[in-house]
Parts: structure tokens; C-alpha cells; sequence
């Protein structure tokens, strides 16, 4: 049996927009039929108390139902001490830099330093310290450091 006989077509909807797509699919399909930009990700629509599904444009297969709703949202490439992170919102605060800096390996504190340069005409270098947001805009980098005190 080849791929095309397996696969069937199903009514989607990518922001509003009703499209018909195999199933299965991949990410990079979902994001060329809905003319997806390169600085927006795409995600799936889920019920109840749950973050909705990312979508990644990469060829890995993906089992589509009818009727399912997927929206696109810009995304921010952001440095974090050299490491390259993807963020979809417009704002970020110390705890999740900090977070993003110690990836499963720590929880934020007040025990780091975290700088930020390349950021918007708005912020765009500074030091960012625990409570307040700082406008994010692609490209922009943060410096994590331990201050020495604990």
C-alpha cells in the first residue's frame, strides 16, 4: 500500500480559514498550506485546562481529525548566554530567562545577575531584575551570571 492510499483528506482550520489536507500530514505541509510566515509558529487547538499544541515545521508525521483549528502566532528567537530559544510572547521577565538559562536544572532566583543588549528602541539594553516584563524583539540576548551570593 503506498502513502497516498493510506492517507485521506480532512477538513482543517488554520487561522479561520478552512482548508483540506491529508491525514497524515507533517508540520512543514500544515505551514505551507496555510502560507504560515517564518517568523510565526503554528499551533493546535485543545479543549479544556491545557496549553495548546505547537506545531513544528519539520517532516515529522502528524495525525490530523476533522474540523481541527490551528492558529499562527509571531514567535521571538532570543539568545540566552549563546543558546538559541524560541518564545511566543512579546514580553519576558527574569524568572523565565533565568528558567531558560537553567533548563530543568535549577529554578530561578535571586542568586543571578541577567543582562540583556539588542533589545527594542523601548528597552534596549539593561539589566533585568525579578517582578517587572522587558519587550522582547528578535535577535535580542541575555547574559545569565551568578551573582556570588546566596
Amino acid at each position: 500500500m503506498n502513502d497516498h492510499a493510506a492517507a485521506h483528506e480532512v477538513r482543517i482550520h488554520i487561522n479561520r480559514e478552512v482548508y483540506h489536507s491529508p491525514s497524515p500530514t507533517t508540520g512543514d505541509a500544515l505551514y505551507e498550506l496555510g502560507d504560515i510566515p517564518k517568523n510565526e509558529a503554528l499551533y493546535r487547538e485543545v479543549q479544556g485546562d491545557v496549553e495548546d499544541e505547537r506545531i513544528v515545521r519539520d517532516d515529522t508525521p502528524l495525525d490530523l481529525v476533522a474540523d481541527a483549528h490551528f492558529y499562527s502566532k509571531q514567535v521571538f528567537d532570543i539568545l540566552v548566554n549563546g543558546d538559541d530559544h524560541v518564545i511566543d510572547t512579546n514580553h519576558i521577565n527574569y524568572d523565565r530567562v533565568v528558567n531558560l538559562y537553567l533548563g530543568s536544572g535549577g529554578t530561578a532566583s535571586a542568586e543571578y545577575l541577567v543582562k540583556y543588549s539588542h533589545g527594542p528602541a523601548k528597552n534596549p539594553s539593561g539589566t533585568l531584575v525579578q517582578g517587572p516584563n522587558v519587550e522582547v524583539k528578535d535577535g535580542m540576548r541575555f547574559r545569565v551570571a551568578g551573582t556570588g551570593e546566596s
